[in-house]
């Protein structure tokens, strides 16, 4: 049966949104790039992270009204409008890119607590900017996940109970319910660890395994995260959350984005060349 999400229209954008388009596809300054990139990051209504963002690009006179700008990006707009807007600033120096890296960390921690997606921002700003050597994947040995070891799998089991926090829609019972119809094709069920996020270290560590499996496994690992949050939508749509928590994931994995996913977004225009 055709999956009936690859025919559910893509987002549409108005006409303030394709005014902020244009704007940001002016911004190549480091510091208007810095600026905006950390508005992307701020947590709606959060004063302190507001403030916060003010600190870190104080003496910048455009600074307001690039943030000013931002606010007319819809959710399916923002998280590519940062990727891109991190593809600009990759190629600068290096001690800038470190800079922006920290200065995310105090914005996104202002507020006294990092949340998933911030941590899953902050994974992709280190990456992006180069703080992150690429970790080499196993050798093409295994083209079946069952082919995986036992550790190897319950890692896999790791990143996706972290994501359970926000796939498919952020609450306990509906993650806990995911994360078992994902992971319950590959682990028998007195082998599953239960669903149980892991901290920060634990995370991160996790994934690094993850990024280590075979190439040509980590799109099924994504494929079956995609299907699985899709099959327990009503809609057939995702939550705006758990579209940007899969996202971001899956470039950390290095895997392309499936159609079912990508529908989910609007993506800026092409740069010149």
């Amino acid at each position: 049966m055709a999956d009936t999400s690859l025919h559910l229209p893509r987002a549409v954008i108005g006409d303030d949104e394709r005014e902020a388009f244009a704007t940001l596809s002016r911004v190549h300054g480091p510091g208007e790039l810095r600026a905006t990139v950390l508005a992307l990051l701020l947590t709606p209504g959060s004063q302190r992270e507001r403030r916060a963002w003010q600190d870190e690009t104080r003496g910048l006179s455009t600074a307001k009204a690039l943030r000013e700008t931002t606010k007319h990006l819809s959710r399916a707009s923002r998280l590519p409008w940062l990727e891109r807007l991190l593809q600009r600033l990759a190629g600068g120096p290096l001690g800038d890119r470190q800079s922006l890296v920290e200065a995310a960390r105090r914005v996104m921690a202002a507020d006294g607590q990092i949340r998933p997606i911030d941590r899953l921002h902050w994974l992709a700003l280190r990456q992006v900017l180069g703080e992150v050597m690429p970790r080499t994947s196993a050798p093409a040995a295994h083209n079946d996940m069952a082919d995986l070891s036992l550790h190897t799998l319950r890692e896999v089991g790791r990143v996706t109970a972290f994501l359970s926090r926000l796939v498919p829609a952020g609450d306990p019972a509906t993650g806990q319910g995911w994360y078992l119809a994902v992971m319950s094709p590959w682990i028998s069920a007195h082998e599953l660890p239960p669903c149980v996020p892991p901290d920060a270290d634990g995370f991160v560590n996790a994934l690094a395994e993850v990024q280590a499996v075979p190439w040509m496994l980590r799109p099924a690992i994504v494929r079956a995260w995609i299907d699985q949050a899709l099959a327990l939508s009503p809609s057939r749509r995702l939550d705006p959350d758990a579209a940007d928590a899969l996202r971001l994931t899956g470039s950390l994995l290095d895997c392309p984005m499936p159609p079912e996913l990508a529908r989910h977004f609007v993506e800026p225009p092409d740069e010149p060349i």
